[in-house]
């Protein structure tokens, strides 16, 4: 009955047009077979092979074409026929079902092709040569045993001889909701799963349930089809909405939970949290339901334990507003996993400072089985923490994403454990595009799954995704929600979106103007109003956060306020301080030793203080979601009313406005990357003209390649490279956006392409004379260190093994596997810049003769010595901050532990440790003297070594790397240098061509690209200065403004605001 619907409709549609033997149909997501049934089978090779003898032996006489045949042919179509009639099944979106007119070869080279590699640039997967028909699709796959695919169509379509038709009217057919009682037969995530409904419909079943919150792509495109749908098979097959289900705070309780909670937090019961209830969400209502924090522990235990159960598991959403007590909903949780089941659980998290806060927090709580790698740690502690994951002795591992992408395998992180969640912290990040953006998130997502991948095949389990984030928009223009789903690839997540108002803060603005005929002086009369601030501050004891939108201004109102002996009160934070800088003034400000904090929104994530009591911004920093968890600072303890004051200037926006502006890509660079790719794709290709695998359309490229396209007078490399990647994920996830598919593929590599090696001269001048000059370049002479250009060799003479797989045998020195080892000899070299400081020389030896003393009194009294006390002496002798004292203390004993088990010549250990209820307490016996002596030798070493901020370390005797790696660390912990150590240069990013003609069609046309990715970012810029503008001018009361923010979390947007945002965007679209 389905193929008369689509027959009827078709016969309909021919009856209106006027076919001749001029003309040919161009059927598009219909089979031929259903309009001729005695039409031949399609094989497209028989096109390829000869396209216009497969042209002459059709012409004239088959009035059906399929598409694909088309697009082989077209040119000769519409150079032949008056009309071609292109009659397009608009049940359809962009992915259509493909009849498989394929021969095996070809359709097992097309799927390998549009699959995405789990290789790298050495994929030796045998495609064939199917250029034709690679042509003809932006993307195939094979999706329940059924092939859809996405169509390149060529240019020549515009032609005026083409006549678009659709096959059905737009009808539409209204929805019926029903609530899931277990009714549930279809979950929409991706376009396949509608094509997958279009296909169950054509089996006419009375009833089909079914649930689109889910839903990656454009929803109100999808209910538009399934409205189309519905209509056309009303008569025969009737479609419900499954209503999403409501947050119930019924829950799973253990014993377990509350025990785990007592312990570490000396809580007796877990909190309630409002979130909102969802079914009533999608039906345009707001309503609020009270969950307690163990329902939501209680559900993350339950879907990791599904993990290893064979049953279906889902991922889970959380926002809850700042102080709501996020971290002990995945920390019990992670706990509970590891002593019950041995799992480890990853924290993604976008802060260095974040991670040292939870981490201290637990330990502070008596958990000490959490620990963090980041760039602040010292080499001798991560490789410590690494080994002790691995040993099961640590269970929750707090990481960066920039840390997890680095790691080519995971293994080099957790060793054979089996991770059960894997929990991303302040997940907003995921979806701030502009300056602020972080493309490793969002390369996070498909690193995620293929860890999953990894773990089904290795351990036959999965693992759970858990985000928690202070603020999330919830569908709208700026739906964060789901972009954070799509990106991470959750499953079907439960979700507890929390409840946006925060009824202990005061909104106030303050929009009072000084009288006409007074002097008007911006800077200085925002300046006074913020003494007027620190006075109010002084005078009522309340403790004072002040947000600013630039350091600049930071800086210029500390001066002002100095010039006013006003700054004893007042402490200062933003990124471009020192760790110990912003460390000391965050427990200044912490302990209330000072009252006032001015401060970037790099004061923001993970500050735990909870006394604010009045949070004031000099200007806006950033948009609606970052002043919304900006205010929520405030009055974190339950017994304290805060208020978010604003003394409001139009002119105040002009900082924003200049970030975005300097942050901003423009649809031209965009188009420079492209040529830049097509370019160096055309020269890949022409080397590899006889290679039949995934290689011949992979490339291996130096970030650095299109860093020029970015360049600018005030920008840094690391921002320029930031941007790099950042505009390749902008055109993929674009084009992904739109159809599904992206013409390229791109990701990080974590290697490099350039090599620090000592090469002997007569080794250098071989090397010159096989592969030219620029391949090696002599940076140190008198050690013959030279920078290779490794990609230059492997590119030229060893394509057959992948890059990592060459650089491999090259650093372990396997010459029977690699014979560039024997024919040119090479020690590997690290690089490492040090910068010392001005008076390194006393500085350690004051430093170091302080903690000497010290240590070899505690051998002599032979007693038990705290971390903690060892902390306070060298605060106390060596005046450093308590902070900068305690990290001293754990790298000084991290250093002993790493002497003894590598470099020194016994084995007795130097100090003995004992676990105490307050930390560990160490006894110190006299092998501490050879120890002393070690590091002393060391400094001298470095010391002399270090030419021109350049250490260059060759690992050929021993463990020399790893031992100046060492004192190097206690050196940078005691303030006498900073270091950072290089393996190679450059970048690399790992790039699939995908469709090539996608590329050139933008080239050949450059004014005609379009980003709509960079459209959202620019529009949704403009919505947030509207909102925040018609929030600060509104003259509303606390209650009314909490309303309006309330709503734009629900994507919900004033009228007001959006009639200003057309004013400025008339082609902005709010739906």
């Amino acid at each position: 009955m389905s193929g008369s619907i689509i027959i009827n409709q078709i016969k309909d549609k021919m009856n209106t047009l006027n076919v001749d033997d001029k003309s040919v149909v161009v059927l598009k997501g219909i089979p031929v077979s259903v309009v001729d049934p005695e039409a031949n089978k399609i094989v497209l090779s028989d096109v390829v092979n000869d396209k216009l003898g497969y042209f002459m032996s059709i012409y004239g006489k088959r009035k059906f074409l399929s598409y694909e045949e088309f697009l082989l042919i077209s040119d000769f179509a519409i150079a032949q026929y008056k009309e071609i009639i292109i009659l397009e099944n608009n049940l359809y979106m962009d992915l259509y079902p493909v009849e498989d007119c394929f021969t095996n070869n070809v359709k097992k080279g097309l799927l390998a092709h549009f699959e995405e590699s789990e290789a790298d640039e050495n994929d030796e997967t045998y495609i064939g040569d199917i250029d034709e028909y690679i042509a003809i699709f932006e993307g195939i796959k094979e999706y329940n045993g059924y092939l859809l695919g996405a169509y390149n169509e060529p240019s020549s379509l515009m032609s005026n001889k083409i006549v678009h038709k659709n096959i059905f009217d737009q009808k539409k057919s209204d929805m019926t909701s029903a609530s899931d009682n277990g009714l549930l037969e279809m979950d929409l995530i991706e376009e396949c799963d509608y094509i997958d409904l279009v296909k169950r419909v054509f089996s006419e079943p009375d009833e089909l349930y079914i649930r689109i919150s889910n839903y990656t792509g454009d929803m109100n495109r999808l209910k538009d089809h399934i409205a189309l749908l519905a209509y056309y098979w009303k008569d025969y097959t009737e479609i419900f909405y499954i209503q999403p289900q409501t947050v119930a705070d019924e829950f799973d309780h253990r014993d377990e939970y509350g025990a785990i909670l007592r312990k570490y937090w000396g809580y007796d019961s877990y909190r309630t949290l409002p979130v909102y209830d969802m079914v009533k969400i999608e039906q345009g209502e707001k309503a609020v339901i009270n969950v307690s924090q163990e329902g939501i522990i209680s559900n993350l235990v339950e879907q990791v334990e599904n993990c290893d159960e064979d049953k279906d598991f889902r991922d889970v959403f959380v926002t809850a507003p700042t102080g709501a007590g996020k971290s002990v909903m995945f920390q019990v949780p992670a706990i509970y996993l590891a002593e019950k089941f041995n799992l480890l659980t990853i924290v993604i998290s976008p802060l260095i400072g974040l991670m040292n806060d939870q981490v201290k927090n637990l330990e502070l709580r008596n958990y000490r089985n959490a620990k963090t790698i980041n760039s602040d740690i010292s080499p001798i502690i991560k490789q410590d923490i690494i080994d002790k994951v691995a040993d099961s002795q640590y269970h929750i591992l707090y990481i960066s994403p920039e840390t997890l992408l680095s790691r080519s395998d995971v293994e080099q992180l957790i060793g054979d454990r089996t991770i059960g969640m894997i929990v991303i912290d302040e997940a907003h990040i995921v979806t701030t595009w502009g300056k602020q953006f972080r493309p490793d998130y969002w390369y996070l997502g498909d690193h995620i799954k293929k860890l999953r991948k990894k773990q089904i095949e290795n351990k036959q389990r999965s693992f759970v995704i858990a985000t928690f984030t202070a603020t999330a928009i919830y569908r709208g223009p700026e739906d964060m929600y789901t972009e954070t789903i799509n990106s991470l690839h959750m499953l079907n997540p439960i979700t507890y979106l929390g409840y946006i108002k925060r009824e202990d803060i005061d909104i106030v603005i303050d929009q009072k103007k000084k009288a006409k005929g007074e002097r008007v002086e911006y800077e200085l009369d925002k300046f006074e109003q913020i003494e007027s601030v620190l006075k109010r501050a002084i005078l009522t004891n309340k403790k004072t956060l002040i947000y600013f939108p630039t350091v600049a201004l930071i800086n210029r109102c500390y001066e002002f306020l100095r010039n006013k002996h006003e700054v004893q009160h007042v402490a200062v934070y933003h990124g471009s301080m020192t760790k110990d800088q912003k460390q000391e003034n965050y427990e200044n400000f912490y302990e209330k030793k000072k009252l006032v904090m001015l401060a970037t929104k790099a004061f923001g994530m993970g500050i735990d203080i909870n006394d604010i009591e009045l949070v004031v911004h000099f200007a806006p920093t950033g948009n609606v979601c970052d002043y919304v968890q900006e205010i929520g600072r405030g009055a974190r303890r339950a017994d304290l009313r805060g208020e978010a004051y604003y003394n409001y200037n139009p002119k105040d926006f002009k900082y924003i406005n200049r970030l975005h502006g300097m942050s901003a890509i423009q649809d031209y660079q965009l188009v420079k990357v492209v040529e830049k790719i097509n370019e160096l794709y055309q020269k890949h290709r022409q080397s590899n003209r006889q290679d039949m695998t995934k290689k011949k359309n992979t490339m291996l490229l130096d970030a650095e390649s299109f860093s020029y396209i970015f360049r600018s007078p005030i920008g840094d490399e690391d921002e320029n490279i930031n941007k790099v990647k950042t505009a390749l994920l902008l055109i993929q996830k674009d084009f992904e956006s739109k159809i599904g598919f992206s013409p390229v593929t791109v990701r990080p590599i974590p290697m490099f392409s350039i090599g620090f090696f000592e090469i002997d001269p007569k080794t250098q001048d071989k090397l010159r004379k096989k592969y030219y000059n620029d391949v090696i370049e002599e940076i140190e002479p008198q050690r013959h260190i030279c920078r290779v250009r490794l990609s230059a060799i492997w590119n030229k003479d060893y394509k057959t093994l992948s890059f990592p797989k060459f650089k491999f045998l090259l650093y372990s020195k396997k010459g029977e596997e690699l014979d560039f080892v024997n024919d040119y000899p090479m020690s590997a070299a690290l690089c490492v810049d040090v910068v010392f400081d001005n008076d390194y020389v006393s500085i350690f030896k004051n430093v170091w003769g302080a903690i000497q003393k010290f240590i070899f009194k505690k051998v002599q009294s032979n007693e038990f010595t705290s971390m903690k006390t060892i902390a306070d002496e060298i605060k106390k002798k060596c005046h450093f901050s308590e902070y900068k004292a305690r990290t001293i203390s754990e790298i000084l004993i991290a250093s002993m532990d790493s002497y003894r088990k590598n470099f020194a010549k016994t084995q007795t250990p130097i100090a003995r440790e004992r676990p105490t209820p307050d930390g560990s307490s160490y006894q110190f016996n006299v092998a501490v003297n050879s120890y002393f002596s070690w590091v002393e030798k060391g400094v001298d070493n470095i010391d002399r070594e270090t030419k021109d901020g350049k250490l260059y370390l060759i690992n050929d005797t021993g463990n020399r790397t790893k031992e100046y790696g060492v004192i190097l660390g206690i050196l940078e912990a005691l303030d006498c240098l900073t270091f950072e150590m290089l393996g190679g240069a450059n970048s690399q990013l790992y790039i699939y061509v995908n469709q090539v003609q996608s590329l050139i069609n933008i080239i050949n046309a450059p004014n005609s690209y379009h980003n709509r990715l960079l459209d959202m970012v620019a529009e949704r810029h403009l919505i947030s200065v509207k909102m925040l503008t018609y929030i600060y001018e509104g003259g509303f009361s606390n209650d009314e403004m909490w309303d309006i923010i309330e709503d734009y979390f629900l994507g919900k947007i004033p009228e007001k605001v959006k009639r200003d945002c057309k004013k400025e965007n008339p082609n902005i679209i709010f739906d």
